[in-house]
């Protein structure tokens, strides 16, 4: 790793070195130091470590989601794009409940109560939507 930073090597690279041109697998031994290398060329650009790791494809959620964590606790909320963040739609969760959530739980206060209601219908339609989208992939063209 140390000498692929040292010679400037993009994510893409560093990668294909490791043997995963075609993506990488969801295996710790091939998301981690993927992701630990993005974060070490990217150290406070947090689109860009996240997005050359996504665009390496394979497992891509797992590889950008760790990514993501590492940059994100190294350059905090001021770093993530704010488009992305005002992109959540994770009902009955909103920007502002987590922002609120994170604030009392670094206070050292009691986390907050959800409109618990609300969970049951947003998972029924997530099942519906999942196994439409499941089911779908079992006709032509697919």
């Amino acid at each position: 790793m140390n000498a692929h930073l040292g010679i400037g090597s993009t994510v893409m690279e560093f990668a294909a070195a490791r043997g995963h041109e075609h993506g990488v697998s969801g295996y710790a031994y091939h998301t981690v130091p993927v992701a630990l290398f993005a974060w070490l060329r990217h150290p406070t650009d947090f689109r860009a470590a996240v997005t050359h790791t996504i665009a390496l494809g394979g497992d891509a959620d797992t590889v950008g989601a760790i990514t993501g964590a590492i940059c994100g606790a190294r350059v905090g909320a001021a770093g993530v794009p704010t488009e992305w963040i005002d992109g959540i739609v994770d009902t009955p969760r909103s920007v502002s409940w987590l922002r609120r959530l994170a604030e009392r739980l670094t206070d050292g206060g009691a986390p907050l109560g959800l409109a618990w209601p609300l969970i049951l219908p947003r998972n029924l339609l997530f099942l519906v939507v999942v196994l439409g989208h499941g089911f779908r992939r079992l006709f032509p063209p697919y």
